[in-house]
């Protein structure tokens, strides 16, 4: 097992987290990669390479996204066959569910298993109190919006997509180099990418409490929300350019040229719709084994019907209802533009699935619904949650951190049963 820590100006916290995790086993192997810190912080590197961390450094900041994939492509090259997890460098992720979803991996991995295993934070800390457990504003609001985002796009649902308590198989490495972004948008869209390339997703409960205010995040509210919206926002773009400009200077090139009316009306609505398709088409890929240009040609002629027929009847329904109609059509089109994201994603331009997909056999079961919480948005190599132990946990490693010895997690997890999202 490698422990893959990405540190973007760590403090002490990393240093006890390093010592925490070889408290409790000797042998484990941590690798830190310094994304262009800079000399302030170069005498905590210099301390984690006494105590026998590996640390590779970029030049310069990257981005969590780069970070791990130089952790992932080190592993690759040095370590063959191992399995990674990775933690955030504040020590949010307490030793026991380090080695947890670590151990979890190692099963998977031992099974041939392409599966990305994370540890969701959906369990609270009875010795956290009130400000330990209050959730931040910005948190709810954010997670609230990928956890949904997510779901449309691909149909599953994951409590806490921002985590960065993950565990990767061998079998996905490869893969995982594959996937584009340097910074925050990288893991989500592992995941996202993960749906349609027949890697599971299984999640693993892990103890939460959130730091009030967030103080040690470098998490960008609006620059890393773009990245991580991207897909969604490239759609929304796309369907006003080719929805609406093109369709409006199509049917005036068309009415300028002489066309009768209808007729103009008319082509220019295939004009706009197959610019629409041909976009789309280069939008909605995530680098799978997409279907034929005809086939989702078909599937987008039946989604253009089937929505034109759902917004004659809503604009009729609404304005029936005593809406206006500029009302009536801004409310059909908040509700249609979701709808036609999502089965555009899902179905008119789903990557074909591998011949493994569906053949897998789920051996846990899921989060109960009323247990998934959301989870903080946008957390940070140092992170946005400080983990807490429950309390029935015994003290031990560096201060301020709790453990759990490795051998006890395997035995924990040689039980364990978390929550597995199936791709699709």
């Amino acid at each position: 097992m490698i422990i893959l820590i990405p540190a973007y100006k760590p403090d002490q916290s990393l240093v006890r987290l390093v010592r925490a995790l070889r408290a409790q086993d000797p042998d484990a192997e941590i690798l830190v990669i310094d994304d262009g810190s800079g000399s302030t912080y170069a005498p905590i590197f210099t301390e984690l390479r006494i105590d026998g961390v590996t640390v590779q450094t970029h030049p310069a900041n990257k981005g969590k996204g780069a970070a791990l994939r130089t952790g992932i492509a080190w592993t690759k090259a040095n370590r063959p066959g191992e399995v990674i997890v990775t933690a955030d460098a504040d020590g949010q992720h307490l030793p026991r569910d380090i080695f947890r979803v670590g151990v979890r991996t190692e099963t998977a991995a031992a099974a041939g298993q392409r599966t990305i295993i994370l540890g969701v934070r959906t369990k609270p800390d009875p010795n956290a109190g009130e400000e330990g457990t209050k959730v931040p504003l910005r948190s709810k609001i954010g997670n609230s919006a990928t956890v949904g985002f997510f779901a449309l796009a691909t149909g599953a649902r994951v409590a806490d997509t921002q985590t960065g308590l993950r565990g990767f198989t061998p079998q996905i490495l490869d893969w995982l180099l594959q996937i584009p972004g340097d910074k925050y948008e990288y893991e989500f869209s592992m995941l996202l990418r993960a749906t349609r390339a027949d890697v599971e997703l299984v999640q693993v409960p892990i103890v939460k409490v959130y730091e009030p205010g967030n103080p040690t995040s470098h998490f960008r509210p609006l620059q890393d929300s773009a990245l991580i919206y991207a897909p969604l926002l490239a759609f929304l773009a796309s369907s006003f350019v080719t929805g609406f400009l093109v369709d409006a200077i199509a049917l005036f090139v068309l009415v300028g040229l002489g066309v009768p009316l209808l007729a103009a009306v008319i082509g220019a609505r295939v004009i706009s719709a197959l610019t629409n398709f041909t976009v789309n088409r280069m939008l909605m890929h995530d680098g799978g084994a997409r279907p034929s240009a005809s086939s989702s040609l078909v599937r987008y002629t039946v989604l253009a019907v089937g929505i034109l027929a759902a917004n004659a009847a809503l604009m009729e329904a609404l304005t029936g209802l005593g809406a206006s109609l500029l009302v009536a059509k801004i409310l059909t089109e908040l509700i249609l533009i979701p709808v036609s994201f999502a089965v555009q994603r899902r179905w008119v331009f789903a990557d074909k699935p591998s011949q493994e997909s569906g053949t897998r056999k789920a051996d846990s079961t899921r989060i109960p619904a009323g247990r998934a919480q959301n989870q903080a948005h946008g957390g940070s190599y140092r992170g946005v949650a400080r983990e807490q132990a429950p309390a029935v946990l015994s003290s031990g490693g560096a201060p301020g951190l709790r453990a759990l010895s490795y051998e006890s997690a395997r035995l924990e997890a040689a039980g364990l049963r978390g929550s597995r999202t199936r791709s699709t």
